[in-house]
């Protein structure tokens, strides 16, 4: 599945941003052996940094089945059949977006790539709040 099926996904730059965290940890991981024993913490936060990155980008997406029900992957891959119905409230974060639902909640990063069919079914929801 590409992502012009999917109805919200991740821009490609997340996963450059991950390439470039696990190179800086790759260069932290040499110094470890060549310079000091330190830069072990800069490898460790450059690593994880750079595979939630890459998961993100390839794991978090939204997928509509048709107006009333979505599918939302997470970071890891887990998926979950939801209905907009189900929506309780949007929480505007300083850099995502959460919309909480009856079971759970779904996460939103600010720079995900969103379908108008999406926003739309989701600000419909919202107005009859």
């Amino acid at each position: 599945m590409n992502n012009k099926d999917k109805d919200m996904y991740l821009p490609i730059w997340v996963c450059c941003l991950g390439v470039v965290f696990l190179v800086a940890a790759l260069v932290c991981l040499t110094f470890v052996f060549t310079t000091s024993a330190y830069f072990l913490v800069g490898f460790a936060v450059c690593f994880g940094l750079g595979i939630s990155a890459i998961l993100c980008w390839k794991n978090q997406w939204i997928m509509m089945l048709d107006d009333n029900t979505f599918i939302y992957s997470t970071m890891f891959g887990r998926q979950k059949k939801h209905q907009f119905l189900e929506i309780r409230e949007l929480k505007q974060n300083s850099d995502s977006l959460t919309l909480v639902l009856e079971n759970g909640k779904v996460h939103i990063e600010s720079c995900a790539i969103m379908s108008k069919r999406f926003v739309n079914a989701v600000d419909s929801i919202l107005e009859k709040m």
